[in-house]
């Protein structure tokens, strides 16, 4: 959430209140539709963590300041 909230230039107060709206909804079944249900579930996210952490896109730079996100995936720690 700290590299959210910079990027977004949010006070530290104001990032906690919208994460947790953004939870609550998500808990309602509303929230970011792209996400699997477990996404943001904090049990499931330590159990990941626990196993060795989660898999990544590749990235390629696209101009000056673009990225692109594409395949092969990254395993955890590589």
């Amino acid at each position: 959430m700290a590299d959210a909230r910079l990027r977004l230039g949010l006070e530290h107060a104001d990032a906690e209140r919208l994460e947790r709206v953004f939870r609550a909804r998500t808990a309602r079944g509303a929230g970011d539709r792209q996400l699997p249900k477990f996404a943001r579930h904090d049990k499931h996210v330590t159990a990941v963590l626990a196993a060795g952490g989660f898999w990544a896109f590749s990235e390629r730079r696209v101009g000056r300041d673009g990225v692109c996100i594409c395949l092969p995936m990254i395993p955890p720690g590589g």
